[in-house]
């Protein structure tokens, strides 16, 4: 009975541990056939050059938050977490952003062109979040620290 106990946990381990090895690929990166892509290389070639060190670049859940807007992405910087609309024509610079407090809640809602895609046209924190519209680049930040490293790299070009 003990060998049949082990054989079957020799069994199990084998394959467990192909399921849990490091490394293996993280389907959230983004890929050169995204969309997205290539602003996302121009974006973090900017931030690269202007001191902000980006780790890796994903796929963002903003992608699509403005109609007819599909091209965004998240990037991971040693400043902090940052996500980035594409907007076409220097477009980001004609959206404003209204923030409202709600009890403990930040609610921010979006006026322009092009319009919010309703419902997802608020974002609803716990926390701050820091919008800096610059050309055709819409910026989110989570953190100030990481907003006024962008603010900074914009007012030095």
């Amino acid at each position: 009975m003990r060998i049949l106990i082990l054989v079957c946990f020799v069994i199990v381990s084998c394959f467990a541990v192909p399921a849990q090895r490091p490394g293996s690929p993280d389907d959230s990166l983004l890929r050169p056939s995204h969309p997205a892509y290539a602003d996302a290389m121009e974006f973090a070639r900017f931030l690269n050059e202007h001191n902000i060190a980006v780790k890796s670049i994903h796929n963002s859940k903003l992608s699509g938050f403005f109609w007819g807007l599909p091209k965004a992405a998240f990037l991971r910087t040693d400043k902090g977490i940052l996500e980035v609309i594409f907007f076409p024509n220097n477009g980001a610079e004609k959206v404003s952003v209204t923030e409202r407090r709600d009890n403990n809640r930040y609610i921010y809602s979006f006026r322009g062109q092009p319009q919010p895609n309703p419902p997802k046209d608020t974002i609803n924190a716990a926390y701050p979040v820091y919008f800096i519209m610059h050309g055709g680049w819409f910026v989110v930040s989570y953190n100030e620290a990481a907003s006024t490293a962008v603010k900074s790299a914009f007012s030095r070009t």
